[in-house]
């Protein structure tokens, strides 16, 4: 089998139910285990169909469905209530946040008005660099694959991949989940020490902060998810500010948590969950063993006069504050 957990993918296998059934059947769906016994496959409804691999006839990846500008718009609607700053403005079609400067994501303007046609927000964008001059902000756009090509006169940094994987409640381990973070979490985030409302920030959902922790009750891996909806009201999970602390890395703790934080979601009726991820960064792997696939990429752009700003998912902890400093497994939290 040529396949890999993550993968959209048709299974034949032989049935062995009533006996005047068809001898095979088929199921189409994303594969999210691949055990020697039996092969998972999630059907786009979120039913699992568990195959024991003796009965497996054939399995093959196939192209995942093609994904409309309404459902991308649709998820980063979601996304950005997520992660919206302490300040937002909708302002000719741009949903504008700021969050003190911290993270690009909660300081980046993102089109999401579906009625906007591509003049009337190219003719909102000085109105837009307005708005952040007026905070002291680079004037930053959030640009979604399909929704809006990068305008003249501004320049776009690398992709961001969105992934998406279906939110299914499972039995969890023993990570913590607390309603906002404490000493232990935040010192794997000191960027935001100072600025703990863009970290605790959600519009219209809730918030937690997932952790794993050593006997003396220690942060060594931490989390962040959030539930919130599209406009339709399908609510979505979204995960970011992932981070292990070097000397317990390789031992499951960011798959463990990641699993929990989707469990946490789906349980507050979530039936998506959302990760970003830096485009060939190592984050790819780890998301794809759990279920992830990509749904879309973006990019944020600047105005060429000012300097480039540095990727989210390469920017490292402060060391200073905790003595080691670690590219998160997602793009920065923001």
């Amino acid at each position: 089998m040529r396949v890999s957990v993550g993968d959209r993918v048709v299974v034949r296998y032989r049935r062995r139910d009533a006996a005047e059934a068809p001898p095979l059947s088929d199921v189409i769906g994303m594969l999210t285990d691949l055990s020697p016994d039996a092969v998972t496959v999630e059907r786009e409804s979120g039913v699992p169909v568990v195959i024991p691999r003796a009965d497996v006839v054939a399995c093959k990846a196939v192209p995942r469905k093609p994904v409309r500008a309404s459902e991308i718009r649709a998820l980063e609607h979601a996304a950005a209530d997520a992660w919206p700053g302490v300040e937002q403005e909708l302002v000719g079609g741009w949903l504008l946040r700021a969050g003190r400067g911290v993270s690009l994501r909660a300081n980046s303007a993102l089109p999401v008005d579906p009625t906007a046609a591509t003049a009337d927000l190219l003719a909102a964008l000085p109105a837009v660099v307005r708005w952040y001059a007026r905070r002291g902000l680079v004037p930053r756009l959030h640009l979604p694959d399909r929704l809006l090509r990068t305008p003249a006169g501004w320049r776009a940094g690398p992709d961001v991949v969105v992934l998406t994987a279906p939110a299914t409640v499972h039995p969890t381990s023993d990570s913590a989940v607390a309603a906002t973070p404490d000493a232990s979490w935040s010192a794997h985030h000191p960027r935001f020490r100072d600025v703990p409302e863009v970290l605790t920030a959600v519009r219209n959902g809730e918030v937690a902060f997932l952790s794993r922790r050593d006997a003396s009750g220690t942060a060594v891996s931490v989390a962040r998810a959030a539930v919130t909806a599209t406009p339709a009201g399908t609510r979505v999970v979204s995960i970011a500010a992932v981070a292990t602390h070097p000397d317990h890395r390789r031992r499951g703790h960011a798959a463990a948590l990641c699993r929990d934080a989707v469990s946490w979601g789906a349980e507050r009726g979530a039936v998506t969950a959302l990760v970003q991820v830096e485009s060939g960064g190592d984050a790819a792997a780890l998301y794809a063993g759990l279920g992830f696939g990509e749904h879309h990429r973006y990019r944020y752009a600047e105005p060429e006069a000012t300097e480039p700003a540095e990727p989210e998912a390469t920017e490292p902890a402060e060391p200073e504050a905790t003595g080691w400093a670690e590219p998160e497994a997602t793009d920065r939290p923001g």
